[in-house]
């Protein structure tokens, strides 16, 4: 099996917010989050690393609400939120949340689960223009190249898509990349080991009791009402 990675990108250095804010998520589901030392080998350790104008949180080995607690960190935030995903290290793909809104797609293989119409492809070859009107500064033409097809004839070039790139089109690893030209820090070193600070995480799920028979949700452990949380894409699959 290959890598399966998470991370939520968001355009703001208040890494405290952030906390508070996937704090907020977590509480609707009774999860667990907290500060805890650790590794990204640690089950359920995740990571936040701060910028001078980015937070980056990679979450923990098999989350799966990277999607939908993106959406809500750029909700409650008020900020852009990217939300980063390598999926069995065949491809690395991304969707740009702005006030909880999809505004900006990638994947060099938008077939990878199957057929889809011309108009859902278009929709993930990216656009260059839509990310850039996202980070202040950015400059579009220094993100263009990544926003290609991940077809045999480019595979096989094993080109960079601009020449100070660490990783080739076509590794799962150039979000990396791409994240660095955004203004993210990834949030280990080149060993592996945290640049970020530690934390545990960990939603909890309801288990589907004998006989088949779900009972109402229960609701959440906190005084408030729970936010409206969006469904997963059509591409989650488990």
């Amino acid at each position: 099996m290959g890598l399966f990675l998470s991370a939520s990108g968001v355009l703001s250095p208040d890494g405290n917010a952030v906390r508070n804010a996937i704090a907020s998520y977590v509480a609707t589901t009774g999860g667990t989050f907290e500060p805890r030392g650790g590794t990204t080998n640690d089950r359920n350790i995740g990571l936040l690393q701060t910028s001078k104008s980015t937070t980056t949180v990679l979450y923990p080995d098999g989350f799966s609400d990277w999607d939908d607690l993106s959406k809500f960190l750029s909700l409650e935030l008020k900020k852009p939120v990217f939300s980063f995903h390598i999926h069995d290290g065949d491809l690395w793909m991304f969707v740009a949340f702005n006030d909880g809104e999809e505004v900006a797609w990638f994947n060099p293989i938008p077939d990878y689960w199957g057929q889809i119409d011309d108009a859902e492809r278009d929709r993930w070859a990216g656009n260059a223009q839509a990310v850039a009107s996202l980070v202040s500064g950015l400059d579009a033409a220094t993100i263009e190249r990544y926003f290609v097809p991940w077809a045999e004839d480019v595979l096989s070039a094993e080109q960079k898509s601009y020449d100070d790139d660490e990783f080739a089109i076509g590794v799962d690893w150039q979000l990396i990349d791409f994240m660095r030209r955004l203004g993210f820090v990834y949030p280990l070193d080149e060993t592996g080991n945290p640049t970020g600070e530690t934390f545990y995480l960990k939603i909890r799920r309801q288990k589907q009791p004998p006989g088949g028979v779900v009972p109402p949700a229960s609701q959440p452990e906190t005084p408030s009402a729970p936010p409206k949380l969006p469904t997963k894409p059509w591409w989650k699959f488990w």
